[in-house]
């Protein structure tokens, strides 16, 4: 653990400067496309106009990504200062009977109950020995087991991309609905998966258990955090007692208004 510590304090100096010279190199390439927009634009430029536009989109959603990513890192970075617990005994239990390998979880020292899965590239599961103190080991395993398949998944990484594509076309309402449709069914497939194994009750105990914590400082519930992590809302458990509730769809309101807008773009670059 000590080691991971240095690593990740050795290797600081270089992040900085590489997410520097990256944010540099993206605001450039979004300020060169739309001054070319701008001259396309005034020149009559049809084709340009729809180039400089992607360029600009796609500067929007690196842009994103990267602001994201940045304070992803700051967050857990300071939740990775905290001391390093070893794991008890009867969660290296469930691990070595679910075939999870033990540099695959990280537990903090933490008084908050914390339970997500983050890494982009090599996706770990972390938890708190709030979160361990808080549960009985059935719901723990229930935890771990919904973890687990955000990890296997690389839903971090799958997140990430998501909102990027979102904040690029923020000007869709169509597209935010989708990013909130599609986060919502990452939650409940890790759900099936892990009451598939454990049941419904462990599951909803521990979400039952999770609406009753009001965040700490280390809450890494803020936007932006790009982390597969477990939440609880009273929907959710609803579904895991077999309650029926409304499904969540896409407004037809966003779809009308989606269209329109794209028909005004499109009318303008034709122009």
């Amino acid at each position: 653990m000590n080691r991971r510590k240095r690593m990740i304090e050795a290797n600081r100096p270089i992040y900085k400067v590489s997410t520097g010279a990256l944010l540099i190199a993206i605001v450039c390439i979004g300020a060169v496309s739309l001054c070319g927009w701008l001259v396309a634009w005034c020149l009559n430029g049809a084709h340009f106009k729809q180039i400089f536009l992607v360029m600009i989109l796609l500067s929007i959603g690196l842009l994103a990504m990267l602001r994201q990513i940045w304070r992803t890192r700051r967050c857990i970075g300071d939740l990775l200062r905290s001391v390093q617990a070893d794991l008890p005994a009867h969660l290296q239990n469930q691990m070595t009977q679910h075939g999870i390998a033990p540099s695959s979880v990280v537990l903090v020292q933490s008084a908050e109950p914390l339970a997500f899965c983050h890494g982009f590239l090599e996706p770990k599961i972390y938890f708190s020995t709030g979160l361990v103190d808080l549960l009985s080991p059935a719901q723990l395993q229930a935890v771990l087991l919904h973890e687990d398949y955000h990890r296997q998944r690389f839903d971090p990484l799958r997140i990430l991309v998501v909102r990027a594509i979102s904040a690029a076309l923020f000007f869709l309402p169509f597209v935010r609905d989708w990013r909130r449709l599609f986060e919502i069914k990452l939650e409940l497939d890790a759900d099936h998966y892990a009451v598939h194994q454990t049941g419904k009750a462990a599951l909803a105990g521990a979400l039952h258990q999770l609406l009753n914590y009001t965040p700490g400082a280390l809450s890494i519930s803020e936007a932006g955090i790009i982390t597969a992590r477990l939440s609880a809302n009273t929907a959710r458990i609803a579904a895991l007692l077999g309650e029926r509730s409304k499904p969540e769809q896409i407004s037809l309101k966003s779809v009308i208004s989606s269209t329109a807008i794209l028909w005004v773009i499109c009318f303008i670059l034709m122009m």
